[in-house]
């Protein structure tokens, strides 16, 4: 008799990418919060909906940024993952995924 094999609902299919233009400043208007020196990965912050300017996607609090311009940053503390950001040139590439539980 074979198995029925359920299709597991993984992380992965939960990532979704978001394009972010910055302001005149140089700011994203979206708070980025955690990193390596609190052991945990970068995340959304509070965003300022208001002034945020999107070209694809959408960020919510909380999704946890796995790339920005599709370099990784996971294990990098907060300062690096600002200044990966600032660097960027036009819009910034996100890849993020929601939080689980």
């Amino acid at each position: 008799m074979s198995k029925v094999i359920q299709k597991k609902n993984h992380w992965t299919t939960k990532v979704h990418d978001c394009t972010v233009y910055k302001d005149s400043e140089g700011e994203l208007n979206v708070g980025l919060l955690g990193g390596a020196e609190n052991g945990e990965f970068p995340y959304i912050g509070k965003v300022n909906e208001d002034n945020v300017v999107y070209k694809d996607g959408k960020l919510t609090e909380g999704d946890l940024v796995l790339e920005v311009e599709g370099f990784a940053v996971s294990g990098l503390p907060l300062y690096d993952v600002l200044t990966v950001i600032k660097n960027c040139k036009g819009p910034v590439r996100l890849k993020c995924v929601k939080q689980g539980r």
